[in-house]
């Protein structure tokens, strides 16, 4: 993803990310989680560092914050209408969708690219 390499520039030092595609009930889901932006701040000095990812997913692509929880990855975004949409990817690849004020839940399978 471009927004991949955008966010590995900006940071001195080495490139964690991962790429992560998804079959999302025939959907297209992709997005990139860059491990960088989890590592603690090298300084007290150093503003807090804003999570961020670009979605891809069907046509459309929007921004969501990424997260990580042991090896359960995932994000969060603020969908239309003030609605909420989780992804949550389990380590063995099964995922959910959900975007709460469409009453939407997919489900389907997810690859880490590197």
């Amino acid at each position: 993803m471009k927004v991949q390499t955008a966010i590995c520039a900006v940071f001195a030092g080495p490139c964690w990310a991962e790429n992560i595609a998804c079959d999302m009930d025939g959907i297209a889901l992709a997005f990139a989680i860059d491990r960088n932006q989890f590592v603690a701040p090298a300084s007290p000095d150093e503003p807090p560092r804003r999570k961020v990812t670009m979605v891809s997913m069907g046509d459309a692509q929007f921004p969501a914050e990424p997260f990580l929880i042991g090896k359960t990855r995932g994000f969060w975004a603020e969908g239309w209408s003030g609605s909420d949409v989780i992804f949550v990817m389990q380590p063995d690849g099964s995922a959910t969708y959900t975007d709460t004020r469409r009453d939407t839940r997919l489900t389907g399978h997810c690859e880490v690219r590197q």
